[in-house]
């Protein structure tokens, strides 16, 4: 049974909240047409070396969610729901947003990655020294 809440969006760094809420939270507020990877959302929601359990939470999501999960893909572009099954409707769902595949399979992360206005990540209370570090891991 799911929660009236799943994929409500809330600030994702809050006192008692599980890595699961905070996960669903980053997730429900990249926009249409863009994408974040499983590593990028780990790290916004305070562990970045906590990709794969992202993977994790959004598989359990299932694939009729009204989260966009499908708009979390893996370092190189592409997807990795093929392995659970969800591939061909994680495609579907991006292609329908405007996003285009390589023919290796992969979307183009310069053009649709997406990154939180800071006006975001003040109101999601990140840390300061976080933040720096997604800077200069990411490029932004």
């Amino acid at each position: 049974m799911r929660s009236s809440t799943a994929g409500k969006a809330r600030k994702p760094k809050t006192e008692g909240e599980s890595f699961a809420e905070k996960v669903l939270a980053v997730v429900a507020k990249i926009p249409r047409g863009k994408v974040l990877t499983y590593g990028q959302v780990a790290t916004l929601v305070g562990s970045p070396r906590a990709s794969r359990i992202v993977g994790g939470v959004l598989f359990r999501l299932g694939p009729d969610s009204r989260l966009p999960w499908q708009r979390v893909i893996n370092a190189q572009g592409k997807l990795s729901t093929y392995r659970v099954g969800s591939g061909p409707e994680q495609r579907r769902r991006l292609e329908a947003e405007g996003l285009k595949f390589n023919r290796e399979g992969a979307v183009d992360l310069k053009r649709h990655q997406w990154w939180p206005p800071e006006r975001l990540l003040k109101a999601w209370e990140l840390d300061e020294d976080l933040v720096a570090s997604i800077h200069r891991r990411f490029g932004w």
